[in-house]
């Protein structure tokens, strides 16, 4: 009897050594792959001056990303004029022009190019170039900066289809400030040096192999169960949907807005300027005969919430009343889609947050090309 226990003993310190072993092989492993194979590059720069800083795309960059721990990661390629695009970034010069600005959800974090919304259109439209103008927290001052560089690069856009989010108010608002003393024009964030610039920490840039197991895991844990539990017991005030500072001002009064977020005369203040910087697009458009579309979309909150407050459909069909635009508004489609899948949350975005997953983004592609192809490629 004694015996015995002591071999279950010496077996079970057998088996926690091994383990212990195999972990230390694993993280080594890991270790060693984090530093070769998947060290991955850092496809953003930025150039600072005085009045802050500015970041963009570097040119010919491959590497993997992941948008932040719960979302899965995804391919980044670059082109030679460090716009994101697919694996071919041959333009053929032949073919008219499709120039496409927006923020993050234009760029189409978690998501590889060819799922992105901005992928879609530019598969389904192969008889054009489309350059991809959209990396996260742009807005329409970035776009006419940006605008103005491809014009002067000989990129004329016979199409111009510019995303306008909700983010861009407080962007513009707070992000973004004119150098007006500069002469390249360019629009700054009054910052010193942007927060993924600086030197990262140890555990931060190693062990991606465990990461991205975990990522993979828990990222469709997370979806399974809420999916489930949505099928199962339907109500709406359970669904995860990220309630955000920037998108608020759709369903709460201005006075009731977080000021520890929008500061006094800041909320009009985004809007006026996007007023101003969408008017000078649509004379940029106009002298290049580019037909400019403009679309709006909703965040899970806006259909969540409503529009009860601020309409951000008027709003977008004012600016196009004023400007020479096409008004593509999504919105109505969504509230549609909403009304008939009670999955809707999951299905059209990432859990817990308002960007577009696959299904989301390739639900808005379409409503943009059926608009586009309405009005005759």
């Amino acid at each position: 009897m004694q015996y015995s226990k002591l071999t279950n003993i010496k077996k079970y310190i057998f088996y926690f050594f091994t383990f212990f072993l195999i972990m230390v092989f694993f993280f080594l492993i890991d270790f060693l792959l984090s530093n070769t194979i998947l060290k991955n590059k850092l496809c953003l720069d930025y150039t600072t001056n005085k009045k802050g800083y500015f970041y963009f795309l570097k040119k010919n960059c491959h590497t993997r990303e992941r948008f932040k721990s719960s979302f899965p990661s995804n391919n980044l390629y670059t082109d030679n004029f460090g716009l994101r695009t697919g694996k071919n970034t041959k333009k053929d010069p032949t073919l008219k022009n499709i120039l496409v600005f927006g923020d993050s959800m234009t760029y189409g974090v978690g998501l590889d190019y060819e799922k992105t919304f901005a992928g879609i259109i530019d598969e389904k439209m192969q008889n054009y170039n489309l350059y991809n103008f959209g990396v996260g927290s742009y807005a329409p001052s970035v776009h006419l900066y940006k605008l103005r560089q491809a014009i002067k690069q000989n990129i004329i856009p016979d199409k111009i289809l510019l995303f306008l989010d909700l983010s861009d108010v407080n962007d513009e608002a707070r992000r973004w400030v004119d150098d007006e003393e500069s002469t390249d024009g360019i629009p700054r964030r009054p910052e010193n040096k942007p927060n993924w610039a600086k030197e990262k920490k140890f555990f931060t840039k190693n062990f991606k192999l465990s990461k991205d197991i975990s990522s993979i895991i828990n990222f469709n844990l997370r979806n399974f169960r809420d999916r489930a539990k949505t099928s199962l017991i339907h109500n709406e005030e359970n669904l995860k949907i990220k309630f955000s500072v920037q998108g608020q001002f759709t369903y709460t009064k201005l006075d009731n807005l977080d000021r520890s977020f929008w500061k006094d005369g800041e909320f009009l203040y985004g809007l006026n300027k996007i007023k101003k910087k969408i008017s000078q697009i649509s004379l940029l458009a106009k002298e290049n005969n580019s037909k400019f579309y403009l679309i709006i979309y909703p965040w899970g909150e806006t259909l969540f919430k409503g529009e009860k407050e601020f309409s951000w459909s008027n709003f977008g069909n004012d600016l196009c009343k004023i400007n020479d635009c096409v008004l593509i508004n999504a919105i109505p489609e969504f509230n549609k889609y909403k009304e008939i899948n009670k999955n809707w949350l999951n299905e059209l975005y990432f859990l817990n947050d308002e960007h577009l997953n696959k299904g989301g983004a390739n639900f808005l592609a379409n409503i943009v090309l059926k608009k586009i192809d309405k009005d005759g490629k």
